[in-house]
């Protein structure tokens, strides 16, 4: 199945806790699903405001599109997004050793 980055870039500052909340409760069932494959925060630098970034897989760029759609933070027009075709070329086969006990795994159930 076609993957895809989904790239998030906060409007002003980061989501209220309450809009979080919404958003992990949107966003683990689709790791549940098997829709996410990874996520998390991008720290603000010079130039770029904080912001975020997904790896998910839809059947299309017009299905993973609908997909994210639906996320709280889209809804509520917290942040600009963009979704894109990610083709991996290289991965590390000790990916795992790179993520600590602070992130938080979800296992698939599809």
């Amino acid at each position: 199945m076609p993957l895809f980055a989904l790239l998030v870039e906060y409007r002003g500052n980061p989501p209220a806790e309450e809009l979080l909340d919404a958003h992990r409760g949107w966003l683990f069932p689709r790791f549940e699903q098997g829709s996410f494959i990874l996520s998390g925060g991008l720290e603000a630098i010079p130039g770029r405001p904080a912001s975020a970034l997904a790896i998910l897989q839809a059947e299309s760029l017009a299905d993973a599109e609908a997909l994210v759609a639906g996320d709280p933070f889209i809804k509520a027009g917290a942040c600009a997004h963009q979704v894109v075709p990610f083709t991996p070329r290289v991965r590390a086969t000790d990916i795992d050793t790179f993520f600590g006990n602070d992130t938080k795994a979800v296992r698939r159930t599809s």
